[in-house]
């Protein structure tokens, strides 16, 4: 399996027996548990083959079993995570061992006003600016979400982003990357109202690494039938 699926469950889970039973049901390899912060624990105690990563940078994330920590998410960058901040975070997830997944994108008005690639080279930039300066960023593996804010499905107005947008703002990204001088080992996801649906749209594009799942993660079933699109490639 050369796809990873990421399964943010945002706070559509709510109680720690939810957690578990989540987690058992979709304990699988591949994919790449994110549920909240306070079940970290109790789902690192059931899960066998899945990995576990935290919805957001904390200080005891790896203690409380997370590999992974998303980091910029749209959620957190509306409850006003600056991109400062969110450089901040995405240093001292990797200072603490942690694989940082760094969530970037535009909003509507951003992309209608023809804004989308100045966002994310801000993003990117802004980003990376304190990594690079880290010794412990060398050889450190890191993954970059497109999350394009419109299509998200927690937003009323979503819309659909089809696989050549995302392709193209992850070619986008890779260049600014370029631009940067960092040649550390960076992978791709895409993000944004993705469902067993439409899945394999964006799984079958070689430029896409994998899939930030919101809130269909937390069914699991549908979960299940997007491991095994990603399983088959």
């Amino acid at each position: 399996m050369n796809k990873i699926i990421f399964a943010n469950w945002k706070e559509c889970v709510t109680t720690e027996a939810e957690a578990v039973e989540l987690a058992r049901a979709t304990d699988a390899k591949g994919l790449v548990l994110c549920p909240p912060h306070e079940f970290l624990n109790e789902v690192a105690l059931v899960v066998k083959h899945a990995a576990l990563g935290a919805q957001d940078y904390a200080p005891d994330a790896f203690v409380r079993g997370a590999r992974y920590a998303l980091i910029g998410h749209a959620d957190r960058r509306g409850a006003a995570d600056t991109d400062a901040i969110v450089a901040d975070k995405l240093a001292r997830a990797v200072t603490d061992g942690l694989i940082p997944v760094l969530c970037v994108g535009e909003s509507r008005a951003e992309r209608d006003s023809g804004m989308a690639h100045g966002v994310l080279k801000r993003q990117i930039k802004e980003g990376f600016f304190r990594l690079m300066n880290l010794k412990s960023c060398i050889m450190h593996p890191l993954y970059i979400a497109y999350e394009p804010l419109w299509a998200i499905s927690s937003n009323k107005k979503s819309e659909l982003c089809s696989p050549e947008t995302a392709i193209s703002r992850i070619v986008f990204i890779k260049e600014q990357l370029l631009h940067l001088a960092y040649d550390v080992s960076v992978r791709y996801l895409y993000g944004g109202s993705v469902t067993s649906k439409n899945a394999a749209h964006f799984l079958n594009k070689k430029d896409i690494d994998g899939l930030l799942i919101g809130a269909a993660s937390s069914n699991p079933s549908e979960l299940k039938k997007i491991w095994h699109l990603a399983l088959k490639l």
